[in-house]
């Protein structure tokens, strides 16, 4: 089974610590850097940020089923989408929105019971309705 949540979570924190810290590493490594790094820099580390504390507090409420080894992956994708893609971080300006958006809605839902849905596919006889059958023999019609 997957925890899509955990790999969103994952996500978010990696695409958004690549995306608040990557200004910082472009200017001192003479990397390019995007017109919207440049020019308007407060709202990438603003997206990025986001990204990392909804992602943080989603580990945080997870802490017993691996919200520390959410923590971990997030910052180790962190460091390769960084370290090692460069420019494709700037990718990140799309995907840590997205990603971070598909989170909450998820999270929200399973605070509200909506995932109820692999329970209800687990075993669904549980939750048809129980109806009555009666036999009828060919004389009632």
């Amino acid at each position: 089974m997957y925890d899509n949540l955990f790999y969103l979570a994952v996500m978010a924190l990696g695409f958004g610590a690549s995306l608040s810290t990557y200004r910082l590493f472009a200017m001192r490594n003479g990397w390019p850097i995007g017109a919207f790094h440049a020019d308007i820099p407060a709202v990438p580390i603003m997206l990025g940020l986001v990204s990392v504390v909804v992602a943080t507090l989603f580990a945080a409420a997870r802490v017993d089923v691996g919200g520390w080894i959410i923590m971990g992956a997030g910052l180790t994708l962190a460091f390769l989408w960084t370290g090692l893609l460069r420019v494709g971080s700037q990718l990140s300006l799309f995907l840590a929105p997205i990603v971070t958006g598909l989170l909450l809605l998820g999270w929200l839902g399973s605070l509200f019971g909506y995932d109820r849905a692999a329970a209800i596919i687990e075993n669904p006889r549980d939750y048809l309705p129980k109806v009555r059958i009666e036999r009828r023999t060919p004389d009632e019609n």
